[in-house]
């Protein structure tokens, strides 16, 4: 703690308790209706390992891919401290003008509107709106998210709301936390039961199991920036529904937050990302998946985070070649994929220069940062797989370069390329996927590059359907359709018809001898 604190001394904290405090039966009661379910429910019977994962999520029928299966507002949540100034604490949208009724309010909070900041005050800002020494342990940060538990607003929200006692239905794991974590739950909860005063026997430990329910059944709130294409943090909740849900490394089930812009961005839905038959698991991923993440550091990542043994088919099945770690190609014979420090590569057997890649690839690293994007595509092409993320990645940047250019062609060139590499590595039907599309049909479209424009666009729309995100991003399905309706009343002009689009190898090819042949012409000029 950075501040003076004593347990002896607390007339300075009581003195300050107002009415909000006398009666904690003031408190609101929870929505009746705070989530909807969908040919779903909850299981939790016949299971030997309920008490380590908790409730489950089974279908009652078949779920189409796409479809929605819980939705749900959360029950507590927490803005993160980064966007205090410019989002709303009750609802998290933008346009945060208005402040705390008090004027001197240490928390420094904003809101969207007077409506808001009267539901918050009423839900849990009266409660702690005098004590600064409370809003040091505002901690909700990004570095935080995953491995700290309470920030006292949440826990003082859960504490209420389940009427003084742990959250329920929800596990803790509390018995399997280390022995410093579990002395800063209790600090922090002694603490808080002091300053407000909170008499009742067992107040500490119930304070301390809800800290623990808290970092294990968290989910981020995440938005889509529509411009950049990235998932901002935007805070952490707990979803009473939604935290049954167990995880999985290849699930098949997926998170969405909002709907579109002006929706309300907490709104969480759940939606199946392939088919799932009736009687099935629902799973979701906890942030690890198979795709992404090497099975020993994802299992670790989970005993530590979330303290369960993953035994999904995922870990079952050994995940050999996993895109993610096995982004090098063997020197030798060129078809292998290689893990950095394997000694052979399992195809010819031939043992690996790794000094070597090391080199290229650091050199290839150097050229990136000095802007010089085709001399290190020439390097990587030399290392990377060409269905690994690097290889997509290095294509990616290089197809940006040439769309502020104006040169559409080349730029949709390199997303193939690009989307090639997403592809293998997520899936044909992936939320990865379906932006390389959606970035893919925009190059053709502007471009005019009618034939495969037509193509593409309609395969983005099949995978936007597949995965609800007609409904879920639906100004970007709206555009889809626009570019499908207008191609479909222009006719490919000869001359661009003949330019198809290559394969990744032929591209890269193309690429790389067209900006050689023009940086030689400018050489001749200088001389």
């Amino acid at each position: 703690m950075d501040f003076h604190f004593s347990l002896d001394d607390v007339s300075q904290y009581t003195k300050r308790l107002g009415p909000a405090h006398i009666d904690f039966r003031v408190w609101p009661p929870p929505p009746d209706k705070n989530s909807v379910w969908y040919n779903a429910r909850t299981d939790d019977n016949d299971r030997t390992d309920a008490t380590e994962y908790g409730r489950s999520v089974m279908s009652t029928q078949k779920i189409n891919s796409g479809k929605v299966v819980i939705q749900e507002y959360p029950q507590i949540k927490q803005l993160d401290n980064a966007n205090v100034l410019h989002r709303c604490s009750q609802c998290f949208r933008r346009s945060a003008d208005f402040k705390c009724r008090t004027s001197n309010c240490p928390w420094a909070l904003h809101y969207c509107s007077k409506k808001c900041e009267a539901r918050h005050w009423s839900s849990v800002h009266r409660w702690l709106c005098r004590f600064p020494e409370l809003s040091k342990y505002n901690d909700m940060t990004h570095d935080n998210l995953k491995s700290h538990t309470g920030e006292t607003p949440m826990m003082l929200a859960a504490y209420f709301f389940s009427n003084q006692s742990r959250i329920p239905s929800l596990v803790s794991n509390l018995s399997k936390h280390s022995v410093l974590d579990k002395k800063r739950y209790r600090d922090k909860a002694r603490m808080v039961a002091v300053v407000l005063n909170l008499t009742r026997d067992n107040v500490v430990d119930e304070l301390m199991e809800i800290q623990a329910q808290i970092r294990c059944n968290t989910i981020a709130i995440r938005e889509t920036d529509a411009d950049w294409g990235v998932n901002m943090l935007l805070g952490k909740a707990i979803y009473l529904s939604a935290s049954m849900l167990n995880h999985s490394c290849d699930p098949n089930a997926i998170a969405f937050f909002g709907k579109d812009p002006g929706h309300d961005p907490c709104l969480l839905r759940i939606r199946a990302s392939r088919d799932i038959p009736a009687q099935q698991q629902v799973c979701i991923s906890y942030g690890f998946t198979a795709m992404k993440h090497e099975k020993g550091a994802r299992r670790n990542s989970l005993r530590s985070r979330y303290f369960f043994n993953c035994k999904c088919e995922a870990c079952q099945s050994g995940n050999v070649e996993n895109p993610a770690t096995h982004m090098y190609q063997c020197q030798n014979c060129a078809t292998g994929r290689l893990a950095h420090g394997e000694d052979f590569c399992k195809r010819c057997n031939r043992r690996i220069d790794w000094m070597t890649i090391a080199r290229v690839e650091q050199k290839a690293d150097e050229l990136v940062e000095e802007g010089q994007l085709v001399e290190a595509l020439n390097l990587q092409d030399m290392i990377y797989h060409k269905s690994a993320l690097r290889w997509g990645e290095a294509m990616d940047r290089l197809g940006q370069g040439y769309a502020q250019r104006g040169n559409y062609e080349k730029a949709a060139q390199c997303v193939t390329a690009s989307l090639k590499a997403v592809g293998d590595t997520f899936g044909p039907t992936s939320i990865e996927t379906s932006r390389e599309l959606l970035k893919l049909a925009t190059l053709l479209f502007n471009g005019h590059i009618i034939d495969n424009a037509k193509e593409t666009v309609a395969e983005a729309i099949r995978v936007y359907k597949a995965l609800g995100l007609d409904e879920q991003n639906g100004s970007e399905f709206k555009e889809l359709q626009q570019m499908q309706s207008t191609l479909k009343h222009v006719d490919p002009s000869p001359l661009v018809a003949d330019a198809a689009l290559s394969t990744t190898s032929s591209a890269t090819n193309s690429i790389t001898a067209d900006t050689t042949a023009t940086s030689t012409k400018k050489k001749k000029k200088k001389k």
